[in-house]
């Protein structure tokens, strides 16, 4: 009891903080992986206009929160490429609960750009997400889409224009999930924490014992 008391502080520290980051790991699941979900093909069509009218794709997500959502539009050559650009999310039930922005001069022409929305949803749970523009001048940018048939991704079920389905289309969009660390992850995850304080333990017993025998140079 007596050795276990006269630990140096840095060695409890050290042992506190391996505890936390094990807690943070598991059982918290505050670390999570990520997954990616997209399109298996770029695009090879377009919508309208989405300034007066949205772009709507109803989806049905695989996992319970989505970190980013990538939308691919195109700017007219550049002469779509002012406002804002509008992620409506909406309920199986067309009730909205979230409005994401965007600023259309920083997303990409014609290539996926990835929309922070931290959403967390339901998965197996249908939902829309309408693209909507504003304040974006004498022109809005297009929506980009592809056929559904084996090019996914396998989240999308239909996509509109309007108020108007676009038969066998899927708008060429990314998801990426945050999901839970599968077991040989969180061991592997576990087994990092554990080396790193076995070298920090191992670290300090050697300075403590460097001082101790310089302090005993300097009482001879």
């Amino acid at each position: 009891m007596t050795r276990i008391k006269q630990q140096p502080i840095g060695v409890w520290i050290t042992l506190s903080c391996m505890a936390v980051l094990w807690c943070m790991v598991w059982p918290a699941g505050l670390i999570k992986d990520e997954l990616i979900s997209r399109t298996a093909a770029d695009y090879s069509m377009n919508t309208g206009p989405v300034g007066e009218v949205a772009a709507i794709q109803e989806f049905i997500p695989q996992y319970d929160h989505i970190k980013s959502i990538g939308v691919d539009i195109g700017k007219l050559d550049g002469a779509a490429n002012q406002g804002t650009l509008y992620l409506h999310l909406y309920d199986e039930n067309l009730e909205e609960f979230a409005k994401i922005p965007q600023d259309i001069e920083e997303m990409k022409d014609g290539e996926l750009t990835d929309i922070p929305v931290n959403l967390k949803l339901e998965a197996g749970r249908r939902y829309y997400l309408g693209i909507l523009c504003e304040d974006y001048g004498d022109a809005a940018p297009l929506v980009h889409y592809r056929s559904l048939s084996g090019n996914g991704p396998s989240e999308n079920v239909h996509f509109y224009y309007g108020p108007n389905v676009i038969e066998d289309a899927s708008a060429n969009i990314r998801y990426i999930y945050r999901i839970p660390l599968t077991l040989s992850q969180i061991l592997f995850y576990d087994s990092l924490i554990l080396l790193l304080g076995v070298c920090i333990l191992r670290t300090e017993k050697r300075a403590g014992r460097e001082k101790g025998e310089k302090s005993r140079e300097e009482h001879v």
